[in-house]
């Protein structure tokens, strides 16, 4: 096909820019049981903002408190606000795109943008994502148990009450397993009609979520002491910045609690019609997602620091700092066995903790759902039918996910390996940007609508997804390799719950796996059954399908086919491709 502008699949690039094919004329489900579409930008972005932040809970104040000062917090804060703008959001950007262009979970929307032989590397986003879901669910359970208990039964008082619930629950009861089942069962419901079910089950969530930090946050301001708090969080100490530590652990802690390169929003915005720009939503998420990270961390430094001296009257800031540090079994410390001493120190703060614990069941819970159904879908891309994928995936879930419920080492030890290995992630899809050509991205994926519904990128975007983001990137993994190093309890060459040894062992094994399970599906695509011919691309290895969109029908038959706007190459016509 010519570079001309002039072919019938720009022209429909043209219309569809133009408006035909706007929200009021989108299908609401794709022909043949495919991609549902978002109701609703509302929904849209409600559902966007709960797909993420569980992290913001729990490990946000710890990790702000890891990197405190003597003086205070602001240093850091800084610090993760240049990396929200330079990491999450132009890789959020990135992978709704990706999503809303291909209409695909990862595994074949890697396919689809860079050939067959890339297929494992959206498998690895996917496995990732489905090996992080296993355990995730025991997270939530937690969060359901502290719920419950206080509401029913008095806080404990002292350290030595508080850890020894957490043990008699964790070590010496079947509750991790049970609420483990129940939490499943009830994500597996939320997902059962796709993106329909978990819009209107998060758009109903988030708000409630939203209400109960905000109570717990003017309530956090009203204590004695909390200005002591408040002030140490915003004030700086600048000769921090001179350390690399406080720069690698703030692009770690945005890049885990952003949602990044999980997979979670590439699978989301596959349900994005063509007047939801992927730009406008995801600053705006990641915006929300930052200013709730800071309400939690300004809620939980003004209650540890209001109520800390009520347990320990001759504390010192120090002190404080110290305990908001506490890492405890499985990063539990702050959370679940310090928070509930500090609430029982105040009057009705049984109540507050009740809030503040469903609050975190909310959060966790909304996060289980997208997390789970970023799994379905890639197998619903393969021809399998939703409800059979849910039940498959929520049962595999369930059963891989019972070793980490009965035992927190197996929990940490997965946790330690799969949420490194999504820096992989972040790399796969940068590689993707490098192949598919950045600027090509941007005009084709991005600025493609004339219609005025998102914001446009300019040519900077190329230079800082292509180049800022790589080296982001392999900072963030050479320092993951550095501190398991320096930090881990045997050499590095050993196995251990936390070595370096044991992750690569482990991202060795699904690796070899996936690159398998690519071979034969190379091989063997020609002969597949005739169920599956949504994966049968008569395509060469990278240029295949690099311009071309699907129209928001969801008919993969039918492909809008895009022009080389960066001007790097030919666009041949593949629009005859029995996609």
């Amino acid at each position: 096909m010519a570079d001309n502008g002039d072919s019938e699949g720009a022209k429909l690039v043209g219309n569809a820019a133009d408006g035909t094919g706007s929200d009021s004329d989108a299908p609401k489900q794709a022909s043949g049981g495919g991609t549902v579409m978002f109701s609703s930008k509302a929904g849209l972005l409600l559902t966007f903002i709960s797909a993420v932040g569980g992290g913001s809970l729990w490990r946000f104040p710890r990790t702000l408190a890891n990197n405190c000062g003597k003086e205070g917090c602001l240093q850091f804060l800084l610090v993760w606000l240049v990396f929200l703008f330079l990491w999450s959001i132009p890789l959020i950007i990135i992978e709704v795109a990706i999503g809303r262009f291909t209409r695909r979970a990862p595994p074949m929307a890697f396919h689809d943008l860079l050939g067959v032989k890339s297929t494992w590397l959206g498998g690895w986003m996917a496995s990732l994502n489905f090996l992080i879901t296993c355990y995730f669910g025991v997270i939530v359970g937690w969060a359901v148990f502290y719920t419950i208990e206080c509401i029913f039964y008095p806080l404990p008082t002292t350290y030595e009450l508080s850890i020894a619930a957490w043990r008699k629950f964790e070590e010496e009861s079947l509750w991790p397993v049970l609420l483990h089942f129940i939490i499943t069962a009830a994500c597996a419901a939320a997902n059962w009609r796709g993106v329909g079910s978990i819009e209107l089950t998060l758009t109903a969530m988030t708000p409630v979520h939203l209400i109960l930090l905000l109570t717990a946050f003017i309530w956090s301001l009203t204590l004695n002491n909390a200005g002591v708090g408040l002030g140490f969080f915003f004030t700086p100490d600048w000769g921090l910045l001179g350390s690399p530590k406080p720069w690698i652990e703030a692009l770690s802690q945005v890049a885990w609690d952003t949602g990044a390169a999980f997979g979670i929003f590439l699978v989301l915005g596959a349900s994005m019609t063509r007047k939801m720009g992927p730009v406008k939503n995801v600053v705006w998420t990641t915006a929300i997602n930052g200013l709730i990270s800071l309400i939690v961390g300004v809620t939980v430094f003004c209650t540890v620091f209001a109520t800390y001296t009520k347990v320990n009257p001759d504390g010192t800031e120090a002190d404080v700092v110290n305990l908001l540090r506490t890492n405890g079994p499985a990063n539990t410390g702050l959370t679940f066995i310090w928070l509930p001493i500090l609430f029982s120190t105040m009057t009705g703060g049984r109540v507050m903790a009740s809030l503040f614990f469903l609050a975190v069941v909310i959060a966790t819970f909304s996060n289980y759902i997208t997390l789970m159904n970023t799994t379905v879908q890639a197998m619903v891309d393969w021809g399998v039918k939703r409800s059979l994928a849910v039940v498959v995936i929520a049962t595999l879930t369930f059963l891989l996910g019972v070793p980490s419920a009965v035992n927190i080492h197996v929990l940490v030890n997965q946790d330690f390996v799969w949420s490194a290995g999504l820096i992989f992630s972040g790399l796969s899809m940068i590689f993707l940007l490098w192949k598919y050509g950045a600027k090509n991205f941007r005009l084709n994926m991005l600025n493609e609508g004339e219609d005025g519904s998102d914001w446009k990128l300019q040519g900077a975007f190329d230079y800082l997804t292509k180049y800022v983001l790589l080296l982001n990137g392999l900072a963030l993994l050479v320092w993951w390799v550095v501190h398991t190093i320096q930090s881990a309890d045997v050499p590095w060459y050993q196995l251990g719950n936390q070595s370096l040894m044991t992750a690569f062992l482990e991202w060795f094994a699904v690796g070899l796996v996936l690159l398998v399970l690519n071979l034969l599906f190379v091989r063997c695509r020609a002969r597949m059954s005739g169920c599956w011919s949504s994966l049968i691309a008569k395509q060469e290895d990278i240029p295949a399908c690099r311009c071309c969109h699907k129209k928001d029908t969801g008919d993969r038959d039918n492909l809008i086919t895009a022009t080389d706007q960066a001007g790097e190459r030919q666009v041949p016509d593949y629009s005859t491709i029995n996609h």
